[in-house]
C-alpha cells in the first residue's frame, strides 16, 4: 500500500505501572507495553520483579481469554512476563520453550540445537566461529574470506544476505547488521500487535487451550517477507515497474507478492516500518481476499497502520524496556486534532465508509484523509477505556475476509455515524497533548 507522507481489569499496583493504565483520572490516552525478551534481543527487564505479581497477571489474563478479549489476555500475558521473564505458563502461551539459558521459539530453538548462537551483528552463525567473525573474516562454505569480498558478494538484492527469524526473513544487500536488527524489531511489533489485534487470527478458545497446557510452536512457517535496500535509488530502481508512484513512498506492501520493502537512509523512520508491517499482519494472518476494501470502508485499513505510527520505545533504568503506544503527542494524532480543530476539516463517516480503495487513494485531499484516518482508529481504540476495541477486531476481520459493508461499523458497535462523529470529535476535545 502507498504511504502518503505522514473490557477493563482490575489490576494491583505494580500491574497498572507495567499496563500503563491510568491509576487515577487522566486527561491523556495511549498505553504502556511490554514484549518479551529472547534469544534474538537484548531488551532488559524491570528491575522489580515479583513472581507473585506476575502470577496474580497471569490468571487475569486467564480470565479476559474466558471473556472473550483475546488481545487484552496477551497484553496482560506480556505485563506477566515483565514481572517475571521466566513465567513459564506466560512464556508457553506465547509460544516459547527454555532453550539453555534463554527463551526461543521453535524455529531459533531448532538453531540452538544445532549448535548456533545469535549474533545481533551477524545473526545466526556457528558458537565456534564466533571468535572469526568478530575478527572480520566471513564464513563462505568450508572457507573464510574477507568482510570486503563478502560485501561485494552480496551488492545485489538479489544476492542479499537473510536473516531469518521465528517470524521473519528479511533480505538485504546493506549488511547481516541491519537485517538482524530490522529482523528482531519487527519481532517485537508482531508481539505489540497481538496484544491489540489478536482476537483477529486467534480464537478465545484456542488461545484457552495454550493456557491448559497446549505447546505452540512461536514462529511461522512461512515466514513475513521483508526487503531491505541500501538506499532509496535501488528502492526506486527495483520497484518502479511495480509502483509507478514509488519515489513518493518511503516503504511499501505488495499484497500480491506478500512483500514489505523499505530501504536505509536519512529519509527512512520507524513510522513507515510500522504502518507497512501492519498491513502485511493483518493481510497475511487470515484467509484475506484478493481486493481488501475495494467496495468500501478502505479508511481504516490505513488508519489503523496509521495508529501504529505512534508505538515509540522507551529504556528506562527501573522500568526496563518498554514501549508507549497511541499516546496524544505521537504520530499523526497530533496532526488528526489540527485537521478538526484548526483546519476544520473532516470528512463524515457517512461518507469517508462509503469509499473503496481506489477512490479513498485518488483523493485530492488524501494526506488530509490520512490524519483523519490515524485519529479515528485511535478513537475507535482508546474512546471510554475500549468501547468501541472489541468491535473495532471485528470489523476488521469482516473486512479483510469479504464480509464487511458500508453500515457494519455501526452494526458492530451499535451507534450511528452521527453519534460515531460527535463522539470523536469529543475524545479529541477532551484529551490533551501530553508533555
Amino acid at each position: 500500500m502507498v504511504v502518503v507522507r505522514r473490557n477493563s481489569f482490575f489490576l494491583p499496583a505494580f500491574a497498572l505501572l507495567l499496563s500503563g493504565l491510568p491509576t487515577q483520572t487522566s486527561t491523556t490516552f495511549g498505553q504502556r507495553l511490554y514484549v518479551a525478551a529472547d534469544v534474538c534481543t537484548e531488551h532488559k527487564p524491570p528491575t522489580h520483579r515479583d513472581v507473585a505479581e506476575a502470577a496474580s497477571l497471569y490468571q487475569q489474563a486467564r480470565v479476559a481469554c474466558e471473556q472473550g478479549d483475546v488481545g487484552a489476555a496477551l497484553k496482560l500475558v506480556g505485563c506477566a512476563l515483565a514481572a517475571d521473564p521466566d513465567h513459564a505458563g506466560a512464556r508457553r502461551v506465547l509460544g516459547y520453550g527454555r532453550s539453555g539459558n534463554a527463551w526461543a521459539g521453535r524455529y531459533a530453538a531448532r538453531r540452538l540445537e544445532r549448535g548456533e548462537i545469535w549474533h545481533p551483528e551477524f545473526g545466526w552463525i556457528w558458537a565456534e566461529d564466533r571468535p572469526r567473525w568478530e575478527a572480520g573474516e566471513r564464513r563462505l562454505g568450508d572457507r573464510w574470506i574477507s568482510e570486503s569480498d563478502d560485501n561485494r558478494r552480496h551488492k545485489a538484492i538479489a544476492a542479499g544476505w537473510q536473516i531469518r527469524t521465528d517470524h521473519f526473513r528479511v533480505v538485504t544487500n546493506h549488511s547481516r547488521q541491519a537485517a538482524a536488527q530490522l529482523a528482531t524489531r519487527l519481532e517485537c511489533l508482531y508481539q505489540i500487535w497481538q496484544q491489540q489485534f489478536g482476537g483477529f487470527f486467534l480464537s478465545p478458545a484456542e488461545l484457552l487451550k495454550r493456557f491448559d497446557g497446549k505447546e505452540t510452536s512461536g514462529y511461522r512457517g512461512k515466514p513475513f517477507q521483508v526487503v531491505y535496500y541500501r538506499n532509496r535509488e535501488q528502492y526506486n530502481e527495483a520497484l518502479r515497474r511495480q509502483q509507478p508512484r514509488i519515489e513518493m513512498t518511503l516503504g511499501i506492501y505488495f499484497d500480491t507478492t506478500r512483500e514489505t520493502h523499505f530501504f536505509s537512509g536519512d529519509d527512512q523512520d520507524a513510522g513507515t516500518i510500522y504502518h507497512e508491517a501492519i498491513h502485511q499482519f493483518f493481510q497475511e494472518s487470515v484467509r484475506s481476499v484478493r481486493s481488501v476494501g475495494g467496495l468500501a470502508n478502505a479508511w481504516i485499513i490505513e488508519g489503523v497502520a496509521c495508529y501504529f505510527e505512534s508505538l515509540v520505545e522507551h529504556g528506562d533504568a527501573v522500568m526496563g524496556h518498554y514501549y508507549t503506544l497511541g499516546t496524544a503527542g505521537a504520530g499523526r494524532l497530533p496532526a488528526a486534532r489540527h485537521r478538526l480543530f484548526v483546519d476544520e476539516f473532516y470528512l463524515p463517516l457517512a461518507e469517508l465508509c462509503e469509499l473503496g480503495m481506489t477512490d479513498f487513494q485518488r483523493r485530492d485531499d488524501l494526506a488530509r484523509l490520512y490524519s483523519q484516518a490515524a485519529g479515528l482508529a485511535t478513537f475507535l481504540m482508546h474512546y471510554q477505556e475500549g468501547r468501541y476495541r472489541t468491535a473495532l477486531v471485528e470489523w476488521l476481520k469482516l473486512i479483510y475476509t469479504g464480509g464487511d459493508k458500508i453500515s457494519t461499523l455501526c452494526d458492530l458497535t451499535g451507534r450511528s455515524f452521527d453519534d460515531l462523529d460527535r463522539e470523536y470529535r469529543k475524545f479529541l476535545e477532551q484529551h490533551s497533548v501530553e508533555r
